[in-house]
């Protein structure tokens, strides 16, 4: 069973801690065989490799065409943010997208007030959604696998209204109600904070906390996968130190502390194995979830190899 390969507490190795502000990120080296001819989306696009448009005919909010016109694998993570087109999405859930093929990608809109071409094609970002628009996202598609449903649709007016709230505790107002212009209005100050986290060579993924709250999780198949996310994910979690109340919470994670919350976690994962999902993922692969209380697991794997494990958590305390 693919489940069997994820979440291991024995494959798991704290490699380093770094603290900035209330963020504490521990980066990770998990064992799993490399899968060699995989690229990012990032690289795809840098290359020219990928076509991400429209749905020529009935277009649609939630769903978008990718066509790979490469050899290799393509990974493409939840959260990753595409602009341009009729309006900017999130990919709703983890994909290897298979060499040379075709697929209609599960996506979600994170810009409500626009409905008009910028471009013909979709463009990347350097933007991952925020955690809470990954959980929403998450959380909701694991309980449509239980209940036996196919699709990877997401609840739209529930990502609409994370993508407001976020706005709101900043206190930003985006005319598109666009989650992409919250990151270009504080780019100094998200890259700032980029800067203080320094990515670990051999890593492949990493724990998020704020404050003391463990609140993500992304462990990625190879080195190469994860470097092209590590400051994007920082990114991400910078957006927590911008909401009230949060950048005042200091604490001190020593890796004695960040292993009990990691061995806790996967620990979590393992006493509820039996209630699984596995289900073919959008393309390549076999998908994972569960959902345990306030916590959402997903797992990505190709024969028997990890390609991505998320945990995410909802909201810390306040």
């Amino acid at each position: 069973m693919e489940k069997e390969n994820l979440f291991e507490k024995n494959k798991t190795n704290i490699l380093n801690i770094q603290t900035h502000g209330s963020i504490t990120v521990a980066q990770i080296d998990y064992s799993t065989p490399v899968i060699d001819n995989i690229i990012s989306l990032h690289e795809a696009f840098e290359k020219k490799l990928i076509i991400v448009k429209e749905l020529e005919k009935g277009e649609q909010v939630n769903t978008i065409e990718l066509e790979n016109i490469s050899d290799s694998y393509i990974f493409i993570l939840d959260g990753d943010i595409l602009k341009g087109a009729k309006q900017n999405r999130v990919v709703n859930t983890s994909v290897l997208v298979a060499p040379k093929s075709k697929i209609m990608l599960p996506v979600s809109c994170v810009e409500e007030g626009r409905w008009s071409y910028k471009s013909s094609r979709f463009e990347p970002s350097n933007e991952v959604a925020h955690r809470s628009i990954r959980y929403e996202k998450a959380n909701y598609i694991s309980m449509s696998k239980k209940m036996n449903r196919s699709d990877f649709t997401a609840n739209q007016s529930s990502i609409w209204g994370k993508v407001e709230n976020i706005s709101n505790d900043l206190e930003f107002h985006s005319e598109t109600m666009n989650h992409s212009d919250l990151f270009e209005n504080f780019t100094d100050e998200f890259d700032d904070i980029i800067k203080k986290f320094e990515l670990q060579t051999n890593a492949n993924g990493l724990l998020i906390f704020i404050g003391d709250d463990m609140v993500a999780c992304d462990i990625f198949n190879n080195n190469k996968i994860y470097t092209d996310y590590f400051k994007k994910i920082i990114k991400t979690s910078a957006i927590d130190t911008k909401i009230k109340n949060r950048n005042e919470k200091l604490i001190s994670l020593d890796n004695e502390k960040i292993i009990e919350h990691l061995n806790s976690v996967f620990d979590k994962f393992n006493a509820s194995k039996k209630d699984v999902s596995s289900t073919p993922g959008v393309s390549e692969g076999v998908e994972t979830r569960l959902n345990v209380n306030d916590i959402t697991f997903y797992g990505l794997s190709h024969k028997l190899r990890s390609v991505h494990q998320s945990i995410l958590t909802s909201n810390p305390k306040k």
